[in-house]
């Protein structure tokens, strides 16, 4: 399941994903349309920010802005930042080596490969496609 400070993530990038190329959008602007809360807001931007996904300008005609293409950036790239544990099966798939019945497990190995799926359709979908 997918938290929902990830739900608001992408709703975020979502939204800024409209407004490619333009010029900033205000954070109150973002936390009207979008339903996210303004200091959850605050605090994703931040992160976005930091992993380089947004770019921020300050001032009166500040806000934030997509620095990644719409084209390029997928829900797996939000998902990685925000929730990794939404891409992850369980947790046998994340801390491979950590379990000593690995070598002889079936389970794993198809959970594995669910995951590799899961995360590979996550990636296929980018948000200019949403």
């Amino acid at each position: 399941m997918i938290t929902r400070e990830a739900d608001y993530a992408i709703r975020t990038v979502l939204h800024l994903a409209r407004h490619f190329g333009q010029k900033p959008v205000t954070t109150t602007e973002i936390s009207k349309k979008t339903d996210v809360p303004y200091r959850f807001l605050r605090k994703i931007s931040h992160q976005l920010v930091e992993a380089g996904i947004v770019g921020a300008v300050r001032g009166k005609q500040g806000g934030i802005f997509l620095i990644t293409s719409p084209e390029i950036l997928s829900l797996l790239d939000i998902l990685k930042i925000f929730d990794s544990r939404a891409i992850s099966v369980n947790i046998c798939c994340c801390e491979t080596g950590n379990c000593s019945h690995a070598p002889d497990c079936t389970v794993q190995k198809r959970l594995l490969k669910l995951q590799q799926n899961m995360q590979a359709e996550f990636a296929s979908i980018k948000f200019s496609e949403l």
